[in-house]
């Protein structure tokens, strides 16, 4: 009965916070989506939202990745 082990497909037991804080970004990162939007191409305002954005979405697959990893980041 060893062979009938069904994979893991949910979230890791101690994943639930790493996933609060990927859906926290992501509510930040849909605010300055929107702020980007209104501003003009080449306005300085918008590429430093840009870069903020950027960042924001680094950090959120990193999370991600720790996740899907299993491990959390050593103190």
């Amino acid at each position: 009965m060893t062979g009938n082990i069904a994979p893991l497909n949910g979230m890791p037991l101690f994943g639930w916070p790493d996933q609060r804080e990927i859906d926290v970004l992501q509510n930040q990162r849909d605010q300055l989506a929107e702020r980007i939007a209104k501003l003009p191409r080449f306005s300085h305002r918008r590429i430093e939202l840009e870069a903020r954005l950027r960042a924001l979405t680094e950090e959120q697959l990193n999370i991600s990745n720790r996740i899907t990893r299993g491990r959390r980041p050593h103190p």
